[in-house]
């Protein structure tokens, strides 16, 4: 009873005030207004590149942008009695980004004429709800390496290995069943709206709820395990071009588009033999005597270093004198080393110096300090990747369903 109190009294204060801004939402003791909601539907148009909306595709940005509006404020509400504040330089690290991925000053002043204030009240928003994710939701998501280890072990069955472009349509999932299904009808009807001559970039400007929405629903490549596994078996029976039946994700619903394929070779999983190498290596001589007096000069320097904490040392004071092709290469995969290196290497012993060989034209003799085996580089990249999806999946969700409790325990009131 005294939330709706309170809400009559907030409207009655509105309409006092400004006649002509009536509250399209209420939000616990927070009103938004039909002004803030038409400058920020204005901008977002702006920003999806929908200059001329027909009426059902600015209705349903109007209705997307007024949910968002909502969004924010119950964010805004949570960071306050959660003392989670925003500094100037985080803002001015928000602005920066905008500022980036529009492509300066000039096109950022372009998008946002008329609108500077709620653009600056979304980056901050947007600044804030990242906040609050980074400090108390990711902190309960948990992804171990075994888990990508799994799907990596199924790719290397494969005899190849697919990167497929995609963009989607997303949809979040009902609250209930009755939601779920008016969500499933929902994108059944935007799929069947595609053979009128709407395209599917178009709609999921206008629709999709996904960041990618202001790409034409875009998501770029994405190698075999980085998507949802839901999204996968459906695309594992599509053909480049096609558009997906509604599909039921953790996350969402989903229509999705196949774009594009690209065939890769199979990620090599075999451990790979790495070596710590360090070159003492001078130019050719020209003569006999110069080779001769360089054997001398190499059996001296290396009589000096024969322990790999002296060498370590020698190498770091880089006072190589004649010596002026030395250096240290670090670790190198042995199976990649060039032809010279790796015949040198393949007559050293680990802690010892080689006899002298030619390597790049230059005289050289080569230190192991040590040797290991280790995850080939690609398949560390592709492992994180694989990770990195799997934890922005789950933190994605968690953010979900955190939004869905903020709703849950709050008064909310949309005249919309």
């Amino acid at each position: 009873m005294k939330k709706l109190m309170l809400a009559a009294l907030l409207a009655a204060c509105a309409t006092a005030g400004h006649a002509a801004d009536r509250i399209v939402a209420v939000v616990n003791d927070q009103v938004i207004t039909s002004n803030q909601l038409d400058e920020r539907v204005n901008l977002n148009l702006r920003q999806l590149g929908m200059g001329n909306p027909n009426p059902m595709q600015r209705g349903a940005v109007t209705k997307r942008t007024l949910s968002g509006l909502v969004d924010e404020e119950l964010q805004r509400q949570y960071a306050t009695k959660a003392n989670i504040k925003l500094s100037k330089e985080e803002i001015a690290a928000s602005k920066a980004s905008a500022l980036k991925a529009v492509g300066g000053e000039a096109a950022w002043a372009s998008l946002t004429q008329g609108y500077e204030q709620s653009a600056s009240d979304k980056l901050a928003a947007e600044a804030l709800w990242q906040k609050i994710i980074a400090r108390d939701l990711q902190p309960r998501v948990q992804v171990a390496t075994s888990e990508a280890d799994r799907l990596i072990a199924e790719l290397a069955k494969s005899r190849h290995v697919l990167d497929r472009e995609i963009s989607v349509i997303q949809l979040a999932a009902g609250n209930d069943a009755d939601g779920d299904k008016a969500q499933l009808d929902k994108l059944t009807k935007l799929k069947a709206d595609m053979t009128g001559g709407e395209t599917f970039a178009d709609i999921a400007r206008a629709y999709s709820e996904d960041r990618s929405a202001a790409n034409g629903g875009n998501l770029g490549w994405f190698g075999s395990g980085e998507l949802n596994p839901q999204l996968e078996e459906a695309l594992d029976k599509m053909q480049p071009g096609q558009v997906s039946d509604p599909i039921r994700t953790p996350i969402g619903w989903y229509l999705v588009k196949l774009e594009n394929v690209r065939t890769t070779k199979p990620i090599e999983t075999d451990p790979q033999t790495q070596v710590d190498v360090y070159l003492l290596a001078a130019p050719t001589p020209a003569d006999k005597g110069e080779a001769k007096d360089l054997e001398k000069a190499f059996d001296k320097t290396v009589k000096g270093l024969e322990e790999t904490d002296e060498v370590q040392a020698y190498f770091k004071k880089a006072e190589f004198g004649k010596f002026s092709a030395s250096r240290a290469l670090g670790w190198l995969v042995q199976a990649d080393l060039e032809k010279d290196l790796a015949k040198a290497i393949a007559g050293s012993k680990t802690g010892r110096w080689s006899d002298s060989v030619t390597v790049n034209g230059n005289v050289a003799r080569i230190y192991v300090a040590d040797t290991r085996q280790a995850m080939p580089e690609k398949l560390s990249a592709y492992r994180e990747r694989v990770m990195n999806s799997i934890f922005s999946n789950r933190v994605e969700l968690e953010s979900r369903r955190f939004m869905q409790s903020l709703r849950q325990r709050a008064f909310l009131d949309v005249r919309l």
